[in-house]
Order: structure tokens, then sequence, then C-alpha cells
């Protein structure tokens, strides 16, 4: 016994267990799975891209010691070595009813401006007895700058509604934190609902705060929700890896639902603003627009279309000079994004054929110049399954083209896949050829790229043996990989 605790105390990453689940009857298992591979390359017309010989050898093992879960894996090959094993840094969480211990490298969420899932190595408990949520943590956030950090939570919540004060602190030579949060949530009727956060930090003796805010409807057939969010510039934390600040935020999110729900639109807008404390020599201004809607009128036939709008405006302010006059005072500096998509898909019987397709047009207005991008892609498939043969068939046209300053690239071709699978679906072959054709300016290049896969797995699917030939051809180049493979789980 005093063997297996001393073990239980240096596990690297293990998964959370219960103590009340631990126990002679679980006794002791192992699985895994051990991976072996050679590649073999050659290349035509070009210089050789990778190693003409290489092999691989990796698994995974995971034991279990009456409940408890200790992983290791290793990899060799003749390009270099790794091991990892259970020994070096450890994650140990036991769990017992409404009570969870965290020891070793853990991380913990109180809040999204005090601690936001920054990893510690230490200790900190989680414990939800009834409707009351309490937690707390001490460890090392930055090992290399010796960064120690602490703090505590308590929560009470009940029928959907919660309330919630969180406290942290953290220090390191060059920086001393403490925050604190203040959540609620607030059903305040059957159909509205609100919730707000507000936060504060102390930063090396500078004071900021934050506040994030929300109200909503449920409708049987629609919603709406309105959030706000205000982050002071200057705003941090250290107990969170990074916080946008200098920014306020507007946005509203109305969805409706039609026809039963056969049909489905939601939306989205909003406006973002920054330079709060008019301390920057420039100004930023983005509104934000989207609507997305689904339509699905039988069994047989499905539509998607999206549509969004991204709007920047930036005026720069020049520094101020007492003794020039400058006529320019500021510097207006505008970008457009719009992107459409769209998807329609067709399904009948064992056939289906889909067909999408994006826009997205980029423009850029600085002193009355405009420059341009617009980028369309767009891709048909059909797809065929035989299910008495054990056979699929696929085939696609791609279409891509982009236009940006003085450059225009387009890029189109087919593509094919074949799958069958043999010997009471033991075996399996795959064949897949493609053929592109690329013009950038008035260069034109082609490619052809094929490939047959093999793969064999018997009836107790613990072994899997397979193997690959690609061949390449492009312009003048060519080039041949094969991959032999076999696998054993256990």
């Amino acid at each position: 016994m005093k063997y297996l605790i001393y073990t239980l105390l240096f596990v690297q990453q293990a998964s959370a267990q219960a103590i009340d689940q631990l126990g002679l009857k679980k006794g002791i298992t192992m699985n895994g799975s051990i991976n072996a591979s050679m590649t073999a390359y050659k290349a035509y017309g070009i210089a050789q891209r990778r190693d003409p010989f290489a092999w691989y050898l990796n698994g995974n093992v995971n034991m279990n010691l009456f409940g408890y879960s200790l992983p290791f894996s290793f990899s060799y090959s003749n390009q270099g070595s790794s091991y990892s094993q259970p020994f070096n840094q450890y994650r140990f969480a036991p769990s017992y009813k409404w009570a969870k211990l965290y020891l070793g490298s853990s991380s913990m969420q109180f809040s999204n401006y005090t601690l936001a899932g920054h990893v510690f190595n230490g200790a900190g408990v989680e414990l939800n007895p009834g409707k009351w949520r309490m937690a707390a943590m001490y460890g090392t956030l930055l090992k290399a700058e010796n960064r120690k950090g602490y703090g505590t939570k308590l929560g009470y919540e009940n029928n959907g509604n919660s309330y919630s004060i969180s406290l942290f602190a953290a220090k390191d030579p060059a920086h001393y934190n403490q925050t604190a949060a203040i959540a609620i949530k607030q059903r305040i009727s059957k159909r509205i609902f609100a919730d707000a956060e507000y936060s504060v930090s102390l930063l090396n003796d500078l004071f900021f705060d934050a506040i994030q805010a929300g109200v909503g409807y449920n409708g049987n057939t629609y919603a709406l929700q309105l959030r706000y969010e205000r982050i002071a510039p200057g705003y941090n934390t250290l107990g969170a890896y990074a916080v946008v600040n200098d920014m306020r935020n507007i946005t509203i999110a109305p969805a409706v639902q039609l026809f039963k729900g056969r049909m489905s639109v939601t939306g989205n807008a909003g406006m973002q603003v920054n330079n709060l404390d008019h301390a920057k020599m420039s100004d930023t201004r983005r509104w934000v627009a989207s609507i997305n809607t689904s339509i699905t009128p039988n069994e047989h036939w499905m539509m998607n279309a999206g549509y969004s709008n991204f709007n920047t405006f930036t005026r720069v302010r020049p520094l101020a000079d007492p003794y020039f006059t400058n006529p320019l005072d500021t510097l207006d500096y505008y970008q457009v994004n719009t992107t459409y998509n769209t998807m329609l898909l067709y399904k009948i019987r064992s056939s289906a054929i889909t067909l999408n397709t994006s826009f997205q047009h980029a423009s850029d207005k600085r002193d009355a110049n405009d420059q341009l991008s617009s980028f369309f892609t767009a891709n048909i498939s059909y797809t065929h399954l035989l299910t008495k043969l054990d056979l699929s068939l696929s085939t696609a046209f791609n279409y891509y083209y982009n236009t940006s300053t003085g450059l225009n690239t387009e890029f189109f071709g087919p593509n094919i896949n074949i799958s069958k699978q043999f010997f009471k679906k033991t075996c399996k072959a795959v064949l897949l050829s493609t053929y592109n054709i690329t013009k950038v300016a008035q260069v034109q290049s082609r490619l052809f790229n094929t490939g047959l896969t093999l793969g064999f797995t018997p009836r107790g699917r613990k072994h899997n043996l397979g193997g690959s030939l690609l061949y390449l051809h492009k312009d003048r180049l060519t080039e041949w990989t094969g991959t032999m493979n076999y696998a054993y789980s256990f």
C-alpha cells in the first residue's frame, strides 16, 4: 500500500479520479498501442526534399492501478527520439462527492478578468456542497519569472441564478497584481434573463476596471440578446495569458425560427471602439454585421447562406506642432471586408450532390485611394455508395480565383476518390487522383497527384497492416513516396 501511495504522487497527466471509486475490485489493468512505419522517398527534376528512407516507432501505454491512471508514451526514429514518462511533472485531481482537489500542474477558472485558466504548479480545491460554490488555489504561475499566485472564489447557485465574488493576487520581482470580480446571473422572468460582471485590477499601484453585461429574451420562435463590454485602457491580470483592453463593445444578436423550424435565421451586429481615454494618437471604430440562414424544406434538400461585413475606421491625429500649421491635421483610413457563402445539398437514396461557394471582397481606402482584393472559391461534388458491393465513389471539381493589386491567381481541377472493401470488410483499398491547373499572372503550371492506399485489419482488430504509394508530377518535377506501417493495440 505504501508503494501505491508513492506511485500516485508522481503521476504526470492523469485524469480526475473519484476517491470513492478507488478499490481493490478494479485491480490492475493495462492498455495501449505500438506503431511502426517505414517511408521511402525519391524525387526527379529537383533536389531531394526529404530523407530517402525513414523509420518510426512510437507507442503509448496506460496502466490503471485500482482505478487510477498512469499513462506514458515513447517515440523513436532514425531522425531522433523522445521519451515521456509520468515522473517529471504530475497532476493529481481526486474527487469525492462535492469535493475536488488539485495537486501538481493544474488550471482553474474564476472569471475572465481575475484567474482565467492560467496553468499553475501547486494546489487547489473546489467545494460544491448543495447550492454553494467555493474554490481556492495557490501555486507558481511562471517558474522562469518566479511568479506565484493565490486566489479564492465564493458563489451561490439556485434555479439558474448565480452570484459570486472572486479574488486573485500574483507577484513576481517586477509585478504585483490584485484583482477582484463580482458576477451576477439572474432570470428576471420566464423569458427574460440578465447577467453582469464587474472587475477591478490593481497592477503596480495603478487601478483599472472592466465591466460586461447582457440582457436577453427567449420567445417560442425567436430570441434577442443585447451585450455591453468595456475594458479600461491598461487593464491586465497576471491570472490570464492575454487580456484585450482599451475596448468598448456593443452587440445585438437576434434569432428566429420559421415554418415549424424548417428555416432559421440568426444575426449579429455591433460596434467596437478603442482609445477610451483619448491618450493614443489614433482612434479605431469597427462595425460588424452578419446574418446566417438555414433552410431544410424536406429530407432531400438542405440550404445554407451567410453574409458578413466588417468595417474598420481609423482616424490618425498627428502630433501638434505650435510652430507649424498642418492643413492635413487628420488621416482617415477605412477597411471593408465583405463575405458571402452558400451551401446547397441534394441527397436521394445512396447519392448526394453538394455545391459550396464563397466570395470575399476586401478594400482599403487611404487618401482617396481604394485598394481592392477579391477571393472566390467554388466546389461541386458527387458521392455515390454501393452498399452491397462495399464500394463508394466520389468526384469533385474545385475552382479558386483571387485578384489583388496587379496580380491574378486562378486554380481549378477535378479529383476522384474510389474506396472498396474486401474479404468481409477486413481489407480496404482507396484510390485517389487529383489534377490541377494553376495560373499566376501569365505563368501556368499543372499538377497530377495519385495514390493507392491498402489496409488490413483482422476481425480481432488488435492488428493493423497498411501501406501506400503516392505519385506526384508537376511541370518537370516527379516524386515517389512509399509507406509501410504496422499497429498493434492491446
